[in-house]
């Protein structure tokens, strides 16, 4: 049976997602972002169940932190005991039709190499990839961060928790210049407060700002499951004034460094395959080829 979500079906899903995708989830995390996206997101989550149990999922949702308001994403999967049965299909044109029933012209898809023939008969087009990788950050030698420059200093995200007016301007500016087909330039503090401040999974002491003579510089943020000594990145970045002095790379190995104090096992990182410098920080670091995962792309003909 194919139904809408309900907050008591977030344990079955996040354990879904969890287990049989390379991506982080947490029932926690999937509640509060039903909450807190913003409105012209029209986000919607369907789950296939079974005797109870949880055996599917699906989402939809415009891509509400850029600019263009007629691009949906979607997205579905299904547990590997339960596959060719039409779930993963159903699930899936549920998800396109809600998406064009509010205006998507355009339609993307974000799949490992397996889910292709899928997704090229139903018309969809390979476009983006990203690189996934993971580390156990116990093994990763973190002693350059004992001795930083002058006027440089690190903080936890939760020690500026006074100050994230600022933090947002560095935060939106870093992933305003990500690689994307479309920057994301559509974030107000407001939203990103709720959405992204208030999320139960962005892990306040192991994410990290630099300052640089006291002003936000710099940052690597994760989102974590501490129960299952899991981390997964966030985002890390630069403002535009402060690029070229290994900012990024000292913010990133701070979080390294904290993740493995606090017990966690694999911290995974997700970058575009053109973002070279983020990837080459990744192979500095220690970081593993986990999976690649392509964005499916269907546009009106």
């Amino acid at each position: 049976m194919i139904r809408d979500f309900d907050d008591a079906d977030a344990e079955g899903a996040s354990d879904l997602i969890a287990e049989h995708s390379p991506w982080f989830s947490t029932a926690e995390g999937t509640r509060h972002r039903r909450r807190a996206v913003p409105p012209r997101a029209h986000l919607r989550y369907w789950v296939a169940e079974e005797a109870g149990v949880v055996v599917g999922w699906g989402e939809a949702e415009f891509d509400w932190a850029k600019e263009a308001d007629d691009v949906g994403g979607l997205w579905a999967i299904v547990h590997p005991d339960h596959r060719r049965r039409g779930l993963g299909s159903a699930l899936f044109e549920r998800a396109a039709e809600h998406l064009s029933s509010h205006g998507a012209r355009e339609l993307r898809c974000w799949a490992e190499a397996a889910s292709a023939p899928f997704l090229e008969r139903r018309g969809f087009s390979p476009g983006r990839s990203d690189h996934l990788s993971a580390l156990d950050p116990r093994l990763v030698d973190t002693s350059r961060v004992a001795t930083l420059p002058d006027g440089v200093r690190i903080a936890a995200l939760a020690d500026l928790l006074d100050r994230l007016p600022e933090v947002h301007a560095l935060y939106t500016e870093a992933a305003a210049d990500m690689p994307a087909d479309a920057p994301e330039t559509n974030v107000s503090l407001d939203e990103w407060l709720s959405e992204t401040i208030g999320s139960p999974d962005l892990d306040g002491e192991l994410s990290v700002v630099v300052l640089v003579d006291d002003v936000p510089a710099a940052l690597s943020w994760v989102n974590a499951d501490r129960a299952h000594h899991l981390a997964d990145h966030d985002l890390t970045g630069t403002a535009r004034a402060y690029r070229r002095r290994g900012l990024a790379r000292l913010a990133k190995l701070e979080v390294v460094r904290r993740c493995a104090e606090a017990g966690i096992s694999r911290v995974m990182t997700e970058n575009d395959s053109e973002n070279v410098g983020m990837l080459a920080i990744n192979d500095e670091l220690g970081f593993a080829p986990y999976t690649v995962a392509t964005e499916w792309v269907k546009r009106p003909a």
